[in-house]
């Protein structure tokens, strides 16, 4: 039995031998690890990782229409009108001009309304009628104890979703084979109190170790007191090379000293190393203690938030498939939430510590369980989706949107309508007709782009929402939307003119390739081949038009400065000439007010363009002495 014991001393002083390079390897690797994830988590909280989520499982009720009914709004048209980005270094889009959108998930949104628009004027009218009961869901949700965090939710979804070592950071069971403990609640538990008390394990291993053998002994009923039993450790001892050394340290060689003392590290570095592990994972059921709070309070408050709405839209047929995805995607929620009832505040406390399967389980859960995350994220849509009609319903009220009327066989016809970012000031309103297309003329600066940008603008959100930037409008929905404004220069392939030239033909084979019965076209053109001379590019834009007016199903709006194209239309039964009022004083200075009347502009004001951007007088003489 002596001899057993001087076994188990020697094979631990040989395991310490071996776990050297490891242990040390551990060790460094834990403390890594902490620095990272504290400089990682810092980051997150400056960033709120915002740029990297993205919103993908929900769909707005348009897109459950039918296919036929659907129109992919084109990236060229988005871009030109400055949809869901812009181009005055602003960051406010025109999309948000509408929503109003006050969190994340709101303006996350805006890309998935900035792809489709519809000819369903029936689903356009429920979409009114949603907007006209939504200060229900506003009024029942008013009270509601539960908010929406979304920096926090992201936060949450980025460190689980996107983490690739979960499972190793939070002590899950990474074989395929042996994955399904993890659900098990009490499997967990007894991990849980391995991991905790792991640190107090590592000290009494060596007690354990000296002891046993008594234990051993008295179990085969030897007679031996744990006096002599002391007696006989301490006599081993003095033969045993530790003991020796500690009694002649004074007489022991530098590299046994060092021998010992690198024992010694090792052992105080393993304990060190299981107090870090456990510190780690004390901080990390804190932090999932309060991530599993949070999604208990977001999903109750979401429940709310789905029920409240599907009251609405429940008698609407064209939204009844989105009601039935959504009815479902709440049941997910209301499953999900049940399991997360339990959850509370973190307190260190012995009922906490008694629970931390159950929330191990249930962050395993929330990791793996995909129809969890579908609803999950669902739900994110939905509260940004929400959300842009609580802000179109604000606008509606304030005066500043109003709703349009459908009819197959109305003319388009805008009354008061103005460009949206000028809502907060007080913008000229302008109104548009089309029982022929609209041909404008008039000098730099004077509006004209704001017209054909506002009239398409109103044109798209009402085929989306059915209200618009105006005070009135009638409207049969276009199947085809085509802009012409920001034509690309010599930066590819081609010339400016071969770039324009390009554009135009790609309208006319659209309109060419869809011209049934149920296809209508809008188009909007600033300047007709400017890429040229002025003589070449008034007989092509003439001749471009005129093709154009052959299609019963086409309207459009031409803003232009060349006089030759306006005169050759005064007479045109499918055209009417306007321009933008602008008054000249005595001094030669303009003085634009923004307003469109009709009639041909006789204006240059390309001059003017020039003095008052400072030119050289030499220049100005020069050119108006020509």
């Amino acid at each position: 039995m002596l001899s057993f014991l001087s076994l188990l001393s020697g094979k631990f002083t040989s395991n310490s031998k071996s776990l050297d390079s490891h242990i040390i390897k551990e060790a460094n690797h834990d403390l890594d690890d902490c620095s990272q994830t504290k400089e990682q988590e810092e980051t997150d909280d400056k960033t709120g990782s915002r740029d990297n989520f993205e919103i993908t499982n929900f769909k707005l009720p348009i897109e459950y229409l039918e296919p036929d009914e659907i129109h992919t709004l084109s990236n060229i048209v988005s871009n030109d009108l400055e949809l869901s980005n812009n181009q005055d270094g602003s960051n406010k889009s025109i999309y948000e001009y509408a929503f109003k959108p006050n969190h994340v998930f709101s303006k996350k949104m805006i890309s998935k309304w900035n792809s489709k628009y519809t000819t369903n004027t029936a689903f356009l009218n429920d979409t009114q009628n949603v907007l006209k009961s939504i200060h229900n869901y506003k009024t029942d949700m008013m009270n509601n104890k539960h908010s929406v965090k979304c920096e926090k939710l992201i936060k949450i979804w980025n460190d689980v979703k996107q983490d690739e070592s979960f499972l190793e950071k939070y002590n899950f069971i990474e074989w395929n084979i042996l994955k399904h403990l993890n659900y098990s609640e009490s499997f967990l538990q007894c991990f849980s109190v391995i991991n905790i008390l792991s640190p107090l394990i590592s000290l009494i291993i060596p007690i354990i170790f000296l002891i046993f053998p008594f234990l051993l002994l008295k179990l085969q009923r030897i007679p031996i007191t744990f006096s002599v039993y002391l007696d006989v450790l301490k006599s081993i001892a003095k033969n045993h090379f530790i003991g020796k050394t500690l009694m002649n340290i004074q007489s022991l060689s530098w590299d046994k000293i060092i021998y010992i003392l690198i024992t010694f590290s090792l052992y105080v570095l393993q304990i060190y190393q299981n107090v870090m592990s456990c510190y780690r994972f004390y901080n990390n059921i804190q932090k999932m203690n309060d991530y599993l709070y949070e999604l208990r309070d977001y999903t109750k408050y979401s429940i709310d938030s789905m029920e409240s709405f599907a009251n609405i839209i429940k008698d609407y047929d064209t939204y009844s498939p989105f009601y039935q995805e959504l009815k479902l995607n709440c049941h997910y929620l209301q499953l999900f939430n049940k399991q997360l009832n339990s959850i509370t505040p973190f307190r260190f406390s012995v009922r906490k510590f008694s629970s931390i399967g159950y929330m191990l389980k249930s962050y395993y859960e929330f990791y793996s369980n995909k129809t969890f995350e579908n609803a999950i994220q669902f739900s994110f849509g939905f509260e940004g989706y929400v959300n842009n009609l609580l802000g179109l319903h604000s606008n509606l009220t304030s005066g500043f949107i109003s709703y349009a009327d459908f009819d197959e066989d109305a003319v388009t016809d805008f009354k008061y309508q103005y460009y949206p970012p000028l809502m907060d000031e007080l913008p000229v309103k302008n109104s548009c007709k089309f029982d022929k297309n609209m041909i404008i003329s008039s000098p730099n600066k004077s509006g004209k782009t704001t017209i054909l940008k506002t009239t398409t603008i109103n044109i798209i959100f009402t085929q989306q929402f059915g209200c618009g930037f105006y005070k009135s409008a009638k409207l049969t929905p276009y199947s085809h939307i085509h802009s012409y404004l920001n034509i690309p220069d010599t930066s590819g392939r081609d010339s400016l003119f071969q770039a324009e030239s390009r554009r135009c033909k790609e309208i006319i084979d659209n309109i060419k390739l869809n011209s049934g019965a149920k296809c209508r076209h809008f188009c909007i053109f600033d300047e007709l081949y400017s890429g040229t001379n002025p003589e070449e590019a008034s007989k092509a834009g003439h001749a471009f038009l005129k093709y154009l007016n052959g299609f019963s199903n086409v309207n459009y709006i031409l803003t232009t400065h060349y006089f030759a194209i306006c005169n050759k239309f005064k007479k045109s039964k499918q055209v009417q000439n306007y321009k933008m009022e602008v008054n000249v004083s005595k001094d030669g200075t303009f003085d634009y007010t923004y307003k469109i009347k009709k009639g041909v502009s006789k204006i240059k004001g390309g001059i003017r363009v020039l003095k008052d951007m400072d030119y050289p007088d030499e220049i100005i003489d020069t050119i108006e002495n020509q």
